[in-house]
């Protein structure tokens, strides 16, 4: 379970596989899903992933739309609590979801990438900005295309500062301001985690220290 307030919301107001797929739909509402593709998606249960489609179709949440032998599933936009449901989902667990979606086409070229600020700290409000830190052994072109993409699936600003690991290592040995304030906040990890960071901000002396030292 997470320790983030925001996601904490999510997990506890809705169980992981109706999470998973609330999420989904209502950050992709343009759109339709069929059935084996949420599985595939969400990496759960065939079983789960029907038994929660139905209950969600029952209730006028998502709507079942037939297209030749495949069913398939879309967010009510006039659903009774769209408005409600998209919001609390704007606000909590989907925006990590949705964020890790679009950064997975450009996956090998982050390195390392995190959440930090007042998402992260469980602070934000609706229209607080998404803050991403992403380091990695080259800079990412396609970075800003995610950034646009986040806005129009999500209606929240991504603002994603970049940083090569040369760079990052750098400003941290000559103790720029920049890269202090992202160290001392919170963290919601998209890709690595806090040892990859750790290696990252190692001064080399440190890291070999004690290798070279004789033994008493």
């Amino acid at each position: 379970m997470s320790t983030n307030p925001n996601e904490l919301l999510g997990e506890c107001l809705f169980g992981k596989v109706r999470r998973q797929i609330l999420s989904t739909l209502m950050l992709h509402s343009d759109r339709s899903f069929y059935v084996l593709e949420l599985i595939r998606l969400l990496q759960c249960g065939r079983g789960a992933v029907q038994r929660e489609l139905g209950r969600l179709a029952k209730a006028g949440i998502v709507i079942r739309i037939r297209r030749g032998n495949q069913v398939h599933f879309k967010v009510n936009r006039d659903c009774l609590i769209y408005r409600e449901l998209r919001s609390i989902f704007s606000k909590t667990t989907g925006l990590v979801e949705a964020l890790e979606s679009l950064l997975e086409p450009v996956s090998s070229e982050l390195g390392i990438a995190f959440i930090h600020g007042e998402y992260a700290a469980g602070n934000a409000s609706d229209d607080t900005p998404i803050r991403l830190a992403v380091i990695g052994e080259s800079r990412c072109g396609r970075l800003p295309e995610c950034s646009k993409a986040f806005f129009d699936q999500t209606g929240r600003k991504l603002l994603i500062s970049s940083w090569t690991t040369r760079e990052f290592r750098r400003g941290f040995t000559l103790g720029e301001a920049s890269v202090n304030k992202v160290l001392g906040e919170d963290k919601i990890f998209i890709q690595g985690n806090r040892s990859d960071l750790d290696v990252v901000t190692t001064r080399q002396e440190d890291l070999f220290s004690g290798l070279l030292r004789e033994n008493p």
